[in-house]
């Protein structure tokens, strides 16, 4: 006799990435009336019960006044997301819109094709060279604090904040907005790899949940081809890489190979440049 009952349904989603911009964007598109229905229920929570259950009623004036007001509105910002994305899941459902991976090697991953969306389960985590520059940057502050045990000598302290704030760069681009890259392993499998660059404004709690077990939706955004190779960092953005980034990120980032180790990451020339077989996904949502 089993000693748990599953759930019929599940109902309740942990994110840990959400594209709120995607998914109203495509909502509007498929069903506008259903977004107008949200917008007009988070309004009728807001003003029915939301104030009440904060604790401040409309006589409250001043600072707690204002904090409530702030309260509100990033908890009514939060529903108007969530509510748009069951919406929109559902909406692709129903018209069995999303591919489902049952296997996952070389000839399902030609069987995809660029603009499918697609869901699945995998294993998620920091790609290498992503997990290197977060970890050296935060060392890099750890190592400026005179009360930690990781300080540096003001010499060495110097060299080591010129690297981190070159890799700050690299996160960052030119428009300052931090993409992190991420490793997918669909149902486990770790071949062919799958890589998604999860733009930071739209990680639910920070880079540091973004481990573990997930439900996956996402839209195929590259299949690389045979000969063709992508920087795991880009640096220029507004382009498709050029060959002369290409190298020049690979000969850059071969040079914290022998560092990442010290930090008890391997990094191997297929973390640092992504080539065929492997896969882009322009992500959507991960969640549990």
């Amino acid at each position: 006799m089993s000693g748990y009952k599953r759930p019929k349904a599940r109902l309740h989603h942990e994110f840990v990435y959400l594209n709120f911009d995607t998914v109203i964007n495509a909502l509007s598109a498929l069903e506008a009336g259903k977004v107008d229905e949200i917008l007009e229920k988070v309004s009728e929570a807001r003003e029915g019960g939301l104030e009440a259950s904060v604790g401040y009623g409309p006589a409250k004036v001043g600072g707690s006044r204002k904090k409530t007001a702030n309260v509100e509105e990033e908890l009514t910002r939060s529903r108007t997301n969530f509510s748009a994305f069951e919406a929109w899941y559902n909406r692709l459902e129903a018209a069995e819109a999303f591919g489902e991976l049952t296997a996952w090697d070389v000839d399902t991953r030609n069987e995809l094709e660029v603009g499918d969306t697609i869901k699945f389960r995998a294993r998620v985590s920091l790609a290498p060279v992503q997990q290197v520059l977060l970890t050296f940057i935060d060392f890099a502050k750890q190592a400026g604090d005179p009360d930690s045990f990781l300080k540096q000598p003001s010499a060495q302290l110097a060299q080591t904040k010129k690297t981190a704030n070159q890799m700050s760069g690299w996160l960052g681009g030119r428009d300052g907005k931090r993409s992190i890259l991420t490793s997918l392993a669909p149902l486990d499998t770790a071949s062919p790899r799958v890589f998604a660059r999860l733009a930071e404004q739209y990680l639910v709690g920070g880079a540091q949940l973004v481990e573990g077990e997930f439900t996956v939706i996402a839209q195929v955004e590259q299949l690389i081809k045979t000969g063709e190779a992508i920087p795991a960092i880009r640096v220029l953005r507004e382009t498709p890489p050029t060959p002369l980034e290409t190298t020049t990120i690979t000969e850059a980032l071969q040079g914290f190979i022998e560092p990442a180790a010290t930090l008890g990451v391997v990094i191997t020339p297929s973390d640092i440049t992504l080539e065929y077989p492997g896969v882009l996904l322009h992500p959507i949502a991960v969640y549990r």
